[in-house]
């Protein structure tokens, strides 16, 4: 083996020897002449991104979080999402404008929060159903459509949290009937009032950061809100409340906005990389939203309130109920068109989640 060795570096060095003395005037580079350069790196695109939650909260800390990561990941660091800003800088019910002219280049938000601008988002929120499944029935390409066009934003996708909206009550709920009897409710936008007035409540839109001073208060006898149990928990709405529903209505979820612009001009290969990162984010999160939801209810019942679980009966058809004053509210506000499609999308999602 040593003698193989030594006899192939023999060859090397007399064919280098070969080479010099040749009259190949590239053989040896002259002083100074131009050497290859390694391609640069692509420039980072950096993005600012609006969120309506406040740090320190899940749908922050947990939601946003997975988007923003999820994102760099899926572009291979090309588009890094950067948090420019919560509640605190930009009121919840008004962000949608700074996105949409351009002051911030993404927004984290949820359906309810511009109901001025559209409510079409309601038939998202209408039935349960995985991300997957809703993709596949049409409704991302619904929304789409539909924010481009009439908002003026691109609509990105939504992120699950896993459950539905929740009944929070300081007044004991039947468990056969459900009924909210003249009871004042925090519930944002028309689809919740919707909801509410259907089982004889009424609501009171307040930021979800007020919710706790509105209790205290005795503003609100208690909330109906979607986000997770945790969010009980993490503002401390459990210190004011005394019954809370195991079971949650419906569907909730997180949706990300871009400026139409920011999104024209992202390069097809990195709209893909945005997409793909709002699904992988949701495939990410969704044990993490579950395990805080169960551990806050958990919290709750050991504080000291009651739990308060509907027969089947009843909770099927609260579903029933808010599926159809959803679509109710679409069809006051919203083209036929759309909200034709989104019926159709929605009863896509129905039977192929049962």
């Amino acid at each position: 083996m040593l003698r193989r060795f030594q006899f192939l570096a023999g060859f090397a060095l007399i064919l280098t020897l070969i080479a010099a003395c040749s009259g190949d005037p590239t053989a040896t580079p002259t002083a100074g002449a131009a050497q290859p350069t390694a391609t640069p790196a692509p420039d980072v695109i950096e993005l600012s991104m609006i969120s309506s939650w406040a740090d320190g909260i899940a749908l922050a800390d947990v939601g946003d979080a997975a988007v923003m990561k999820a994102i760099e990941d899926a572009s291979n660091g090309r588009i890094r999402v950067v948090r420019a800003g919560g509640p605190e800088s930009v009121p919840t019910f008004q962000q949608l404008v700074p996105v949409r002219d351009g002051l911030f280049q993404m927004g984290s938000t949820t359906i309810a929060y511009h109901p001025d601008f559209t409510t079409i988002g309601g038939g998202w929120n209408a039935v349960k159903g995985s991300f997957d499944t809703r993709v596949a029935c049409g409704m991302s390409d619904v929304m789409a459509d539909f924010y481009a066009s009439n908002v003026g934003v691109k609509f990105l996708g939504q992120l699950s949290y896993r459950v539905g909206s929740r009944i929070y009550s300081n007044e004991r709920i039947d468990p056969e009937t459900a009924s909210l009897e003249g009871l004042k409710l925090r519930g944002a936008g028309p689809t919740a009032s919707n909801f509410v007035s259907a089982l004889g409540g009424t609501t009171v839109s307040t930021p979800i950061g007020e919710l706790y001073e509105a209790l205290d208060r005795g503003l609100v006898d208690g909330a109906y809100v979607g986000g997770g149990a945790q969010l009980a928990v993490q503002f401390g709405w459990h210190e004011k409340l005394k019954f809370v529903v195991a079971q949650s209505i419906s569907y909730t979820g997180g949706m990300y906005l871009m400026n139409l612009d920011t999104w024209n001009g992202l390069s097809p290969d990195l709209q893909d990389a945005v997409l793909d990162g709002i699904a992988l984010a949701n495939y990410r999160s969704a044990a993490e939203f579950l395990r805080l939801d169960q551990e806050a209810i958990r919290t709750m019942v050991d504080s000291g309130m009651e739990l308060i679980t509907l027969t089947d009966a009843t909770a099927q058809r609260l579903d029933a109920i808010s599926f159809e004053g959803q679509f109710e509210v679409l069809a006051d506000n919203e083209p036929p068109e759309y909200v034709e499609r989104m019926r159709a999308a929605a009863n896509c999602v129905k039977n192929s989640t049962g």
